[in-house]
């Protein structure tokens, strides 16, 4: 069961929202954007379907958009901060146009040197700028545009992207095998064994990741638990814990006073 201590989030730039968070479990997630680790204190034992290992103090480790995984970590917790940048900002930290191309993050974990720790102090430094640490982290890794990378089998993987195309309505198992033709038991164990857990579970984290975009607009919670096809406010609060350990409303005030201009003046107060 995910279990957060504390956790904390600011949006400073459309694309980039950050987290501050102690935690000691989460179980298995995902983001629709990337997101980037950087651990404090203590470590974390990290599963995926693309690796697994530890990292530790001074460690900063990746995850590519739609990736599940899940952490555990060592005694009272692991303290981290996280990023969750679009695509458009990770392009503009790297420095070049891949394109309509995928850009895949191949690293895993980057052991601490030099330009892990410079990320981390200036995460930790309230008045540092993390624009820079954060570009030399990203220089540091292996990123490809070759879609060939994609670890899921090819009926998972097209499940995946039917999900993500409609991450705005709850979707039916028996619908989505329909849709791919084929039986309901045989998608659900090619997908399970490819994805790191079943179509239902990833349909509502789907939805939940999309909910997470539209509270950083300025959605009220009712709004988006409407538009996102959950039964009511309460339900929307019950999956968005699972993935982050804290309500929506959360999110909600923590970005409030700090979201970019978007022409929205509400802003739900309410868990």
């Amino acid at each position: 069961m995910t279990q957060v201590n504390f956790l904390s989030f600011a949006l400073q730039d459309p694309g980039l929202l950050r987290a501050h968070a102690t935690a000691r479990q989460f179980d298995p997630h995902l983001h629709s954007t990337y997101s980037i680790v950087a651990l404090k204190r203590g470590a974390a034992e990290i599963r995926s379907a693309r690796w697994c290992g530890t990292a530790r103090a001074g460690d900063v480790f990746f995850f590519n958009p739609f990736e599940v995984h899940s952490a555990c970590c060592a005694g009272d917790g692991a303290e981290y901060a996280a990023f969750y940048p679009s695509r458009a900002f990770l392009v503009s930290c790297l420095g070049r146009e891949p394109g309509d191309r995928p850009l895949t993050i191949q690293t895993t974990i980057l052991q601490r040197n030099a330009a892990t720790t410079a990320l981390v102090d200036a995460l930790f430094a309230p008045t540092s700028s993390i624009e820079n640490p954060l570009r030399r982290v990203l220089a540091a890794c292996d990123i490809t545009t070759d879609p060939a990378v994609e670890s899921h089998g090819a009926l998972a993987r097209r499940a995946c992207l039917l999900i993500q195309n409609n991450s705005t309505r709850a979707m039916r198992t028996e619908e989505l095998a329909r849709r791919m033709g084929v039986h309901q038991s045989h998608l659900v164990r090619a997908f399970s064994n490819a994805v790191g857990m079943a179509p239902q579970t990833y349909i509502r984290q789907v939805r939940i990741a999309k909910a997470r975009e539209l509270i950083c607009e300025g959605r009220d919670l009712s709004e988006v638990a409407l538009m996102l096809d959950f039964s009511d406010q309460a339900h929307l609060t019950r999956e968005f814990k699972k993935v982050f350990g804290v309500p929506p409303g959360t999110l909600s005030r923590h970005i409030g006073g700090h979201r970019p201009n978007t022409g929205r003046s509400r802003i739900a107060r309410r868990d």
